[in-house]
Formats: structure tokens, sequence, C-alpha cells
């Protein structure tokens, strides 16, 4: 009897042990106080849509969001359909934090994305090569709030806000090479760069992640992060253009089929939602020309992980 109230006692002794330390282990670590997180990630695409029209001109023989090969002879072509989103890439961001208790803050982040080139459009065929290709390089702000349970090890967390973007542009790349263009022996080269300029747009983002501390003021943590965004554009502008000759390994510019020889009419677009066009009379060629307005789908999911310090 006397053994089995000490075995009592000693269970006692160490589930009233164990509890202690458990509770020890969720109590919070921290007050309300300042903290800066700096972040490094890559984001994949998600939500994928259909890319948007990257040669109004009709130069390269492109369609919208399609991936065309003419077979050898002619006889047969072969159609993908390509969708995608320019939100994969690289991203670095800076953020700052205030937490008004120890489960709940609110944060301002900057971020850098360096997205990667993806290929929106192609057609291959034995006169023709074409291909076009996009990437988002710029600059965005992200408000949001901070919530956890605050742990004193292994601390989960959730954050949800929006996201601004400030600066940057989306570029496409084209390069079409017409297989004896410039007469038997002769290919013509044509190589352009345009830069689309974005109206004001507003995302929204959310992730989920762990902190692990490596000392009081001191953590490290990763997380997954989902971002949907949908940038409007505003303008756009061929920056660059070129007409070369090739024959026999040599190249030499077409006159008259340069940059500055496009009426503004070719090379400068502005987007509308509403617009007026005359069925009548020749467009203006000094003036840019009005297109249906266009939305670049920037969306994408990511790994980050980085360093937090409270302040």
């Amino acid at each position: 009897m006397k053994m089995t109230r000490n075995a009592l006692l000693a269970c006692i002794l160490m589930a009233t042990t164990y509890v202690s330390q458990a509770q020890n282990d969720m109590t919070p670590i921290e007050d309300s106080s300042f903290y800066i997180r700096v972040t490094g990630g890559y984001s994949f695409q998600s939500g994928k849509t259909e890319f948007n029209n990257a040669d109004p001109n009709e130069l390269t023989g492109i369609k919208q969001s399609t991936d065309i090969t003419v077979n050898a002879d002619g006889s047969s072509i072969n159609v993908k359909s390509l969708n995608g989103t320019a939100g994969a890439g690289l991203k670095f961001n800076v953020t700052g934090g205030y937490m008004f208790n120890p489960y709940f803050g609110a944060e301002m982040g900057i971020t850098y994305f360096h997205g990667d080139k993806t290929m929106i459009g192609r057609l291959r065929s034995p006169q023709v090569n074409s291909e076009a290709n996009t990437y988002l390089r710029g600059f965005d702000v992200a408000p949001g709030i901070f919530i956890t349970p605050n742990f004193k090890a292994v601390n989960p967390y959730a954050r949800i806000g929006l996201i601004v973007p400030v600066a940057g542009d989306l570029t496409i790349e084209t390069v079409a090479r017409q297989k004896n263009g410039g007469g038997e022996g002769t290919d013509i080269l044509v190589e352009a760069l345009s830069e689309v300029q974005a109206k004001f747009s507003v995302g929204y983002f959310g992730a989920l992640g762990i902190t692990y501390p490596i000392s009081d003021n001191f953590s490290v943590f990763g997380e997954v992060e989902i971002k949907n965004l949908s940038i409007k554009s505003k303008s756009a502008k061929i920056t660059e253009y070129s007409t070369t000759a090739i024959s026999d390994g040599q190249s030499q510019l077409v006159p008259g089929q340069q940059l500055a020889d496009l009426p503004v009419y070719e090379k400068e677009f502005e987007f509308s939602d509403d617009y007026n066009q005359s069925t009548t009379t020749q467009p203006d060629q000094t003036k840019p020309r009005v297109i249906p307005t266009q939305y670049v789908n920037a969306s994408g999911t990511g790994i980050n992980v980085g360093i937090r310090f409270i302040l």
C-alpha cells in the first residue's frame, strides 16, 4: 500500500512537471514591440490565364497565347494553347512591423520582384520562326497584418494583406526570322523590345509560416506565400526595333525599317476600356494607337525564408 502511494505521488509529480513545462513552452515571449524582417524567396506560376496580345502590328505571325508548329511540307499545323502568368521569379523583401500585443501586429513591406522570362507566343514554320517572351521587374509595397499564438519555441504565424505595385514595368522581347525574306540566300531578322506601363492596381497575399528563435531578439523563419495580382495596363511602347538582312554570315541593317522609321501609331499604344474608332478615315499616324484594355496576370505561389529582428 505504501509503495502504491509512493508511485501515485511520483506520477502526480511527473504530471505536474509536464504540464508546467508545456505551459512554459506556450508562454508568449514578447509584448508590444517593433520588428524588422528580411526575406528572400521564389514564386512559381499559379492561377494561370491566357496571355495578352504581344504583337498588335501583326509583324511576327504569332497568334495570341499560342505555340504553332508547321511541318516541313506545310501540310499540317500543330497548335498548342499557352497559359500562364508573369508571377514566377525571385523576390527580395524588407518589412517593418509593430506587435500591438504578443498575438497581433501590423506591418508594411517593400518587395523587389525579378520575374523569369516566360514564353507567351511562338510560330515555327519552314519560312518563319518567331518567338515572344515576357518578364516583369519592379517594386511593390505590401501593408498587412501578422497573427501568431506566439509560442516560445517553434512558433506558427499567418500574414495577410494587400499588394500595390509602385514601380517597374512589363517587358516583351520579340524575335522573328524569315528565311529568304530578302531574296534567295538572304534571311530577314526582326528584333523588338516593348515596355508596358501599368495603372494603379491592387492585389492581395496570404502566407503561413513558422519562426524559430536563435536568441531573444533574433529568429529565422520559413513560409509559403500565395499572391493574387492582376495589373491593369496603361500604355505600351516599342523601345527597340531593328530589321537586319543576313547573308553568308554577314548582317546589315535594312534602311527604312528601323525604330526611327516606325510612325508613332505603330510604336506607341494606349489602353482604354471604351473608345471610338473611325471606319471611314485612316488613323492619324502621328498619335498613339488606342487598343482594348489588357491585364497582366502576376499571380504566383512561392516559398520564402529569412530572418527577423525584434528592436
